[in-house]
């Protein structure tokens, strides 16, 4: 959590971001109690489209933290496992301004775009990937500079998501990083 002084504000923001690790928490307990059968795979075995999301922000406010966290997490980690098998896209944003009046959670989410024929395999997948220290070319680099860096990262949540549905907007042809 963000080592922010303590006025009304951050104190609703720590309050708000510990209830949210509670939910996560939450989840993390009473995941391995559900049935083992249950399954997002479709019934014809074919692949569908999920989303993995990391609400993820830096350990704390110091600058040593902040850099370390940029160099490993955005520039490094976010590719790293985008690499990983049946991975389409891994994508991380910075938090530049609320919505209207809504509460933010987080300075920083990353997004992973996988095919997989369910969320447990491509769990299974990306576990496997992340514990082989040879999966790619990148991976002696990014292990190095996370030992480098030490424990810069902050994740109060993720979890799995299957696409719904998709809309392409009037941007999608011009937008550079798609």
């Amino acid at each position: 959590m963000k080592n922010r002084p303590l006025n009304g504000r951050s104190v609703l923001i720590r309050v708000r971001k510990a209830a949210i690790s509670g939910v996560a928490a939450a989840a993390l307990a009473v995941g391995p109690l559900l049935p083992n059968n249950v399954s997002a795979q479709a019934s014809d075995g074919e692949l569908k489209r999920f989303i993995l999301i990391g609400l993820c922000e830096p350990a704390d406010d110091s600058p040593e933290t902040l850099a370390g966290f940029n160099e490993w997490y955005v520039n490094q980690h976010v590719e790293d496992v985008a690499h990983g098998p049946n991975f389409a896209r891994g994508r991380v944003y910075g938090l530049r301004g609320q919505h209207l009046s809504g509460p933010t959670y987080t300075d920083y989410i990353s997004v992973y775009e996988v095919d997989a024929p369910s969320w447990e395999e491509a769990e299974r997948a990306l576990n496997e990937w992340q514990g082989n220290p040879d999966a790619w070319e990148g991976r002696a680099k990014h292990t190095e500079t996370g030992q480098r860096v030490g424990n810069v990262l902050s994740c109060p949540g993720s979890g799995w998501y299957e696409l719904l549905g998709s809309w392409d907007g009037p941007a999608k042809a011009t937008t550079k990083n798609d």
